[in-house]
């Protein structure tokens, strides 16, 4: 079966899951309009390449991806992320198609949307006029086409139960699949002992609140040490000023990642981890979070209802609600407490990652579904 997945192809969600499709058996072909990337196989540009795509470059180019999908003789889409993934593939007319809808969508397009200027769209960026406005109009136009886009796919797949059904405009009685964000299991083998903020120095994942109760923590008499990654995205300027004043009075204690780490350093750092600090302001699980349960590293984590729904306080992971910068610092004491004593949440939460979010099952499983729906 040829899938031809839709997506950023330097994009991590895009290459896992082709990768673990194609080891499951499939023929995957990757479609997109930015340049080829030197290592990634059966890549194919619709239209001259774009460095930097706008939404408006997708919408022109909705015949010529139809048209491409059909000479690669594709038998189903499967676009990553509602937008532009997802809205491209549908405005083009290919049938059938399979969005994967990413918690992040949530974020941009549903009535409980995140103030605009913590946006995904300016997450990284300076929230000038222009930006504000173009945030604001996406989220009055395309709640409406992505509820069309979903109702009009074969299947639908997310990373939660809590977002497919009820979050991102599935209907109740539309047919979807349940896949926690999937990853390759892995186990710990070093002693962790510093906290670790892996998703990004944005304002989207709080990274302004965990600085904050990070240095409310030092302040109090802390010792742990705290790395924060940019994890690929520009960091933002408000927190890049606050990470450097805390460089400058803490360069102990606190270290920021700048630059994107690779495979062998980030395993090297999730072996120093004894907690870490996820709390994105949209709902979703995350591979972050799945890495770090593997490794036996404790998640200190918000109450949005992915995490709710996988992991229970002082059980197999520590809650901070709500997630305030007092309330991290009074957090981070409590952990240091049971990072003394037995490390209970290891093996639990291993063992549902084995179980639950290994990304070669569950593209099995997808393949297996596929194949009786078509």
């Amino acid at each position: 079966m040829r899938i031809a997945i839709a997506g950023p192809p330097n994009d991590i969600h895009v290459r896992r899951w082709g990768k673990a499709l194609r080891q499951a058996g499939a023929e995957v072909v990757f479609v997109w309009i930015t340049p080829a990337p030197p290592d990634l196989e059966a890549y194919y540009c619709v239209g001259l390449p774009v460095d930097k795509p706008r939404f408006s470059d997708f919408f022109l180019r909705g015949r010529a991806l139809r048209e491409l999908l059909g000479r690669l003789k594709v038998r189903v889409a499967h676009p990553i992320h509602l937008t532009p993934s997802a809205l491209w593939v549908w405005y083009s007319g290919f049938r059938p198609y399979i969005p994967f809808a990413m918690g992040a969508d949530v974020l941009e397009y549903t009535s409980a949307s995140a103030p605009v200027q913590r946006s995904w769209t300016l997450q990284s960026r300076s929230p000038t006029l222009m930006r504000l406005t173009a945030a604001w109009m996406r989220r009055r136009i395309l709640p409406s086409l992505l509820r069309r886009v979903l109702q009009e796919s074969i299947l639908s797949l997310g990373d939660n139960y809590e977002v497919c059904f009820s979050k991102k405009f599935f209907e109740k009685n539309k047919p979807y699949i349940e896949i926690p964000a999937g990853i390759e299991p892995q186990r710990r083998t070093g002693t962790g002992e510093i906290f670790l903020a892996p998703r990004g120095a944005t304002l989207l994942y709080q990274a302004d609140v965990i600085l904050k109760g990070y240095e409310r923590y030092l302040r109090s008499g802390g010792t742990r040490s705290l790395v924060l990654l940019s994890a690929g995205y520009p960091i933002h300027p408000a927190i890049l000023k606050q990470a450097e004043r805390l460089e400058e009075l803490y360069p102990e204690a606190f270290v920021l990642v700048r630059r994107l780490l690779s495979k062998p350093e980030i395993e090297a750092l999730w072996q120093r981890t004894a907690a870490f600090i996820s709390a994105p302001l949209y709902d979703g699980y995350s591979y972050a979070v799945a890495e770090g349960r593997s490794r036996g590293a404790l998640p200190i984590v918000n109450a949005i209802p992915a995490h709710m729904e996988v992991l229970t306080h002082g059980y197999n992971a520590w809650f901070v609600e709500p997630f305030t910068a007092q309330n991290l610092a009074n957090a981070l004491f409590e952990v240091d407490a049971l990072l003394q004593g037995d490390p209970f949440w290891r093996l639990r939460n291993q063992q549902w990652i084995d179980r639950f979010s290994n990304i070669e099952d569950n593209a099995s499983l997808f393949l297996h579904l596929l194949r009786r729906i078509l």
